[in-house]
């Protein structure tokens, strides 16, 4: 796993698999699409994948340049290396929709969202990745399209936000405002004082 992952970096990423050819693809996470990966990830998970599905994928394949994502597997194609670069895998920060949100320090309801690029949304058996000004990037398959997609924050029903596990998160450049906005009353609410205790 990569040192220094940032709450940027993984919006950068994001941003790379968005521009990317990509497919939905249960138990992947950024890998080129291929015969082989179809069948093995279809013997690791029959379920999840139909006949018609099957041969979808496969006409992709056939096609070249298509990449195989799932949800998770956005976030994790990051922790791994990175869009473009060889993958890492790592057993410790292989988590599934439920075990990344377990594993968070931070989170809250969707209502208190707070304004920072890279926040993980989720709701049940579903993540994405926030990036702000309402938007959200997610890897689905259903009515909102199939791979990576760019979708609006009130189209998907999330439900709670959370910080993604591993990754350090900046403090939003508002809230820096903030706080240095509160700092300056503070030092000139020092200095009333000391003047005035001059004076007496």
């Amino acid at each position: 796993m990569a040192e220094n992952l940032t709450n940027n970096g993984l919006l950068l990423n994001c941003e790379k698999l968005l521009n990317a050819k990509t497919v939905y693809m249960w138990g992947c996470y950024g890998q080129a699409l291929t015969h082989d990966l179809i069948n093995r990830k279809k013997e690791q998970y029959p379920n999840r994948f139909s006949a018609a599905r099957r041969d979808y994928l496969a006409i992709l394949a056939d096609e070249g340049g298509w990449y195989a994502c799932d949800c998770a597997g956005l976030i994790k194609n990051y922790f791994w290396g990175g869009f473009g670069n060889k993958i890492r895998y790592s057993f410790s920060s292989d988590y599934g929709t439920e075990g990344m949100k377990k594993a968070s320090k931070v989170s809250g309801k969707i209502l208190n969202l707070p304004e920072i690029p890279g926040v993980i949304v989720y709701k049940k058996g579903h993540i994405g990745v926030y990036i702000g000004n309402g938007e959200v990037i997610e890897c689905t398959l259903g009515s909102r399209g199939d791979g990576v997609v760019k979708t609006k924050l009130s189209d998907a029903g999330w439900t709670d936000w959370f910080y993604a596990p591993v990754i350090v998160y900046g403090e939003p450049a508002a809230v820096k405002k903030t706080v240095k906005k509160k700092n300056r009353v503070i030092d000139l609410f020092k200095k009333l004082i000391t003047r005035k205790d001059k004076l007496l």
